[in-house]
């Protein structure tokens, strides 16, 4: 049994004639006839009785071409999919990012691009950069953004774009008015820090100790998010990823950029043992397209530049 012995089949059917069916499939009669016959021969069932040179249905055919409506119905839905994959309205992306970015930047990304792309299905985890690259690796998702350095032989990088930290204070804190902070003025601060072994901490340690500061640490939280809490409930100063004043932080925050400026660079990842599907792709381009559009609409530089310096 083929194809295109199910298709004469029901081309009679549809047609009432091996004439006409031959008609609809643009071959001979004869050709038609042969079809139907292998057919048959091929089920073990007569589809059709021969009656002066007509064929006339089975109930065996009546029944057989019920069901064969219903596969070829299944076979038009998989058509329809196809398109939608092809022209980038159906599919799945499976997201996992460091923390803070899962909590505004993605989302707010994510929810403009599901406009256009209703029907496109995206899950999002978290979890530290080092793991995700592994999970990339694996397979387990689609997509990564990671803190860079990453290096895992397994995985493709591209770059997404630079941050720079900025300090968070507590409203009515001494340092609060500033437009610019000299990391060395931290010097004798409480500090709100992020937990051991992480990107941030290393940056944190790095940097602090070439301004000379000895930071006083009093608090170490994981999440960039629970830091600004902690500052902003007075329990510290601290130096954060500026997605959590454009995520909007916590309101009772302030954050001003820092001197000498602390940067780190941020990358997308996909695995190698795969390429991207095209629904993949194309947020991937949105994500680098938009990025810089999602950073520059930030209150926080008007904020900023409206206070005086010190």
């Amino acid at each position: 049994m083929n194809f295109r012995q199910i298709e004469s089949f029901r081309a009679v059917m549809s047609h009432g004639s091996a004439t006409q069916a031959a008609e609809a499939m643009h071959i001979s009669q004869p050709a038609v006839s042969r079809l139907i016959a292998d057919f048959e021969a091929s089920l073990g069932v007569r589809l059709f009785e021969r009656e002066h040179g007509c064929l006339k249905p089975t109930s065996e055919a009546h029944l057989l071409f019920q069901e064969s409506n219903m596969a070829f119905s299944g076979l038009a839905r998989l058509r329809e999919a196809a398109t939608s994959l092809s022209e980038l309205q159906r599919g799945r992306v499976r997201i996992v990012s460091e923390t803070v970015y899962a909590e505004g930047f993605i989302p707010r990304l994510a929810a403009a691009y599901h406009v256009n792309h209703p029907d496109v299905h995206m899950e999002l985890d978290t979890g530290p950069s080092a793991r995700i690259a592994d999970w990339i690796a694996e397979t387990w998702y689609d997509l990564g953004l990671v803190v860079l350095p990453v290096s895992h032989p397994d995985v493709s990088v591209r770059f997404l774009r630079r941050q720079h930290a900025l300090c968070a204070v507590p409203p009515g804190h001494r340092l609060a008015g500033y437009s610019v902070l000299k990391l060395e003025q931290l010097a004798g601060e409480r500090f709100v820090a992020p937990v051991a072994n992480t990107p941030y901490r290393v940056l944190f340690d790095r940097a602090l100790k070439s301004a000379g500061v000895d930071p006083d640490i009093r608090f170490e939280v994981r999440t960039q998010h629970g830091i600004c809490a902690f500052v902003a409930a007075g329990a510290g100063v601290a130096l954060v990823e500026p997605c959590v004043a454009e995520d909007g932080g916590d309101q009772r925050a302030v954050f001003i950029p820092c001197e000498p400026p602390i940067y780190w660079d941020i990358a997308l990842i996909v695995p190698k043992a795969r390429s991207p599907s095209l629904i993949c792709q194309d947020f991937i381009n949105y994500l680098t397209e938009h990025a810089e559009d999602y950073f520059a609409g930030s209150k926080l530089q008007v904020q900023i530049t409206a206070v005086s310096d010190h």
